[in-house]
């Protein structure tokens, strides 16, 4: 579908560009058309807003936001190392430490030295693990059920192809399968 935004052309690359936040595509700018915001600043917002119930959902069980992302990962991935684990969660290694070892006292992962490289640990669910990762997982998909509430699948679908779209273009992960 092609855009409502007006294109004015870069000086510089001669390329058009989209109006910046506040423009629009009148000289009278209209708050309530989508094409007012920059698409960054609204994701910024959403990623804010989906935190924060993420963060409501894990406070009675004692969670933060990383040992949650570390669950959903080794739950998709299990037998990755502290590294890898890092990578996948945006944080350094040195910090993703303090949440595996929160996680193993808590009894919620396991890590066992790899085979091949005495000096790696694989982390995996263990069964407690797992159970609570599914009740989270409830209760996060609680919480996208009320951000799409109102809208149809087909646009639920191209969202979200939408959005992994984006993420690939600028290299931030998911993988494909």
């Amino acid at each position: 579908m092609p855009s409502k935004q007006p294109s004015t052309p870069d000086s510089r690359t001669k390329k058009p560009q989209t109006p910046r936040y506040g423009q629009s595509a009148d000289s009278v700018p209209d708050q309530d058309d989508a094409s007012f915001f920059r698409v960054s600043y609204v994701i910024a917002r959403l990623e804010r807003a989906i935190r924060r119930g993420i963060e409501e959902r894990l406070a009675p069980h004692g969670l933060s936001v990383s040992q949650y992302t570390v669950l959903s990962v080794l739950r998709n991935r299990p037998g990755l190392s502290n590294a890898q684990l890092a990578r996948r969660s945006f944080v350094k290694p040195q910090s993703m430490n303090e949440v595996i070892s929160s996680l193993e006292e808590a009894k919620l992962i396991k890590r066992e030295v790899d085979r091949n490289h005495r000096r790696i640990l694989r982390a995996k669910l263990t069964a407690r693990g797992n159970r609570l990762f599914e009740r989270l997982d409830h209760e996060i998909g609680e919480l996208e059920e009320e951000m799409f509430a109102g809208l149809p699948d087909s646009e639920r679908k191209k969202f979200t192809n939408t959005a992994v779209n984006c993420v690939h273009m600028l290299g931030a992960g998911l993988p494909d399968n």
